[in-house]
């Protein structure tokens, strides 16, 4: 089966690039699951939430996966739908609507130079804030790049009949037969 590379297929591969590099956080996340409490400090220790969020994390990945390769590959409008909801509703409040609220609240000026370094440099709250706001941008690209395939093109109904195009003249009428056109 050969596959036609569109804005649609693209777009599908880079939603798969994007939920894929979700899948080993959540995966950590889900790996919790033994622990009842997590250890806050020596005295102070919280009921594990980490292992239900992996989960359901997994679970919207493993569905957004299987639309994009079952229904918004194919075009249908319903899998852009669920796509812009897995985005906006799921990716941006989970991954990056914190991080956005703490440049917004913080009282320092951000020295960007400093996060964009330390986010190079090595692993820890640079990086993981640099990768999860890259990865909302992946799939909010990839969201909006075949925007036309899926509401610009012609549906395929017609609300009227096409007039009749078969020789005839414009008044609709068919020429008599045998006559010179």
């Amino acid at each position: 089966m050969k596959r036609r590379v569109d804005s649609v297929f693209i777009s599908s591969v880079l939603f798969t690039v994007s939920l894929a590099a979700l899948v080993p956080e959540n995966l950590h996340y889900a790996g919790t699951w033994r622990q009842l409490f997590l250890q806050e400090t020596s005295r102070f220790s919280v009921r594990n939430y980490l292992m239900p969020i992996g989960f359901a994390s997994l679970a919207v990945d493993l569905v957004s996966l299987i639309v994009i390769w079952e229904a918004y590959i194919r075009r249908q409008r319903w899998a852009w739908f669920v796509m812009f909801i897995v985005v906006w509703v799921y990716d941006f409040p989970v991954y990056v609507l914190w991080f956005l609220e703490a440049l917004i609240r913080s009282p320092d000026r951000i020295d960007w130079s400093a996060g964009f370094w330390g986010a190079v440099k090595g692993p820890g709250i640079e990086r993981y804030s640099a990768e999860e706001f890259a990865n909302f941008l992946l799939m909010a690209f990839a969201l909006f790049l075949p925007i036309r395939s899926f509401f610009l093109r012609p549906s395929g109904r017609c609300r009227f009949p096409p007039p009749a195009m078969s020789g005839a003249e414009p008044g609709g009428h068919e020429p008599p037969a045998g006559a010179e056109r």
